[in-house]
């Protein structure tokens, strides 16, 4: 069996917290860059198959470790769970990052492609959404114009994370879209851009983001009307804090989940039949379960709820895993409380085997 993620996590902060003396020693001494982020990154790898990661001091003469979920949602769920079992001593010294944090300043500039940019050649028209928590933009800015339209994102999106931060820019922005000439609207630039979130999120009331799975989006489905339908095919409702997943799976994608197993994660969902349950008790009824899980599960810090979905058939509940045998124990015997006739674990994967617990 594949060492869990909460082991290698455990193992990572241990092995670091011996070593970063050394690495602090590097930075004092301005070591070469390559041999310092290739010693930091092999310990990383006692945590991480891959991560991306930056490092440096700051004003305050703290050093800084940086990761970065590089735009991916589920992995910032495994480096948020990094983050918050950073051991305490640590932090007198070190400030941690799960994702960049935003660092601009006035006049910041930035130059990829053969363009400079600073804050002066960037117009931006913010627009809250009227559907969702998002603040939807257009640019107007005739030196990223002058680039190909994916080199133009590229740049304007690394450039916006060191103003608002790549949290933000994953949670709040919404759609963005470049414009040849100014707009006769309210505008602001890349230094107020943060200022005009922060003041979406109040005045919306947003819920401010903490961890990135309590954040969740609903979504409705189609059931199949075949007679041969699979696992996951009977939903018509359901909610979740990784919609990315969600869309892998009925794309038959594999990459998010298989990724997250080189690094000893699971991403899954049980599910029990539900015909027996009165309609309206369903969703209460699945929490119920749900609620039963993860207090014992998040307790020991072996895995989290990303959502739930209801079936015609079956219910669900999804979940990021981080010691999957311990899981599998705690959901046997919480479901084995219930006469269900049908309940068992599947990864998040269209092709998986289900494993029946009953």
């Amino acid at each position: 069996m594949q060492e869990s993620f909460k082991s290698r996590v455990a193992k990572f902060w241990k092995s670091f917290s011996e070593e970063e003396y050394q690495i602090r020693e590097m930075m004092d001494n301005k070591a070469e860059g390559e041999t310092l982020l290739n010693f930091v990154d092999s310990i990383l790898q006692i945590a991480f198959h891959k991560v991306y990661f930056e490092m440096g001091i700051n004003h305050e003469g703290k050093y800084e470790l940086i990761l970065t979920p590089e735009g991916d949602r589920a992995q910032l769920m495994l480096l948020h769970y990094w983050l918050q079992h950073a051991p305490e001593h640590l932090w007198e010294k070190w400030n941690f990052y799960s994702s960049k944090p935003a660092h601009g300043k006035p006049g910041s500039a930035i130059e990829m492609f053969g363009v400079r940019i600073s804050d002066d050649d960037v117009t931006i028209y913010p627009e809250t959404d009227g559907d969702r928590p998002k603040v939807n933009i257009e640019v107007c800015s005739p030196k990223l114009m002058a680039l190909e339209e994916n080199k133009r994102y590229s740049m304007f999106f690394i450039y916006m994370d060191q103003f608002i931060g790549e949290l933000y820019s994953m949670e709040y922005i919404g759609y963005i879209d470049f414009v040849e000439n100014k707009l006769d609207k309210p505008s602001t630039n890349m230094v107020g851009l943060k200022g005009v979130i922060d003041k979406a999120i109040e005045d919306n009331k947003w819920t401010k983001y903490e961890n990135p799975t309590e954040i969740y989006s609903t979504y409705r489905l189609e059931p199949s009307e075949e007679e041969d339908w699979t696992l996951r095919e009977d939903i018509f409702s359901g909610y979740t804090s990784c919609i990315p997943l969600i869309n892998d799976f009925y794309n038959g994608e594999n990459r998010r989940v298989d990724e997250a197993k080189e690094n000893g994660v699971h991403f899954g969902f049980l599910f029990f039949e539900n015909i027996n349950i009165p309609r309206e008790d369903v969703v209460n009824f699945r929490g119920d379960i749900e609620d039963k899980i993860i207090d014992q599960a998040a307790t020991y810090g072996i895995a989290e709820s990303l959502g739930g979905a209801t079936g015609f058939h079956f219910s669900y509940i999804d979940f990021i895993i981080y010691d999957f045998e311990a899981f599998v124990k705690v959901a046997k015997e919480v479901l084995a409380s219930y006469n269900f006739e049908e309940t068992g674990y599947s990864d998040f994967t269209r092709d998986a085997e289900p494993q029946i617990f009953n």
